[in-house]
């Protein structure tokens, strides 16, 4: 059995019920969890973890260590930060889309508009 990265910074022996053993608390970037530790604390990690059903259990992990990060690269907003940048963007992007539509509507406009003999003037 291969032993969990906490496990392995404590110096202790890893056993089959350990909860960060399972393939999902492996990985081959060991800040991960480190961040992971700082955020949460591991033994909070453990309580979260079993209280999710085992095939949320990636989904929780992924979602816990991106929350650690987004935390630690911003301390005072964290992914709320995050989530307001992007809800900003929506905006831009919405306001952009709205644009373009009255733009169209301009140009389907002007085509109908042309002469009835056919001929249009350039």
């Amino acid at each position: 059995m291969e032993l969990c990265d906490t496990c392995k910074e404590a110096r202790q022996e890893c056993t089959h019920e350990c909860m960060l053993a399972t393939p999902y608390m492996r990985s081959n970037k060991p800040e991960k969890y480190s961040d992971l530790s700082k955020m949460f604390g591991m033994r909070n990690v453990v309580r979260i973890l079993k209280e999710v059903d085992p095939s949320q259990s990636q989904a929780c992990v992924d979602s816990l260590c991106f929350e650690a990060e987004a935390h630690i690269r911003d301390p005072v907003y964290g992914t709320v930060g995050i989530i307001h940048l992007l809800q900003c963007r929506l905006q831009d992007i919405k306001l952009s889309l709205e644009i373009s539509k009255k733009e169209l509507v301009k140009i389907g406009h002007g085509q109908n508009h042309q002469p009835p003999n056919g001929s249009s003037r350039l």
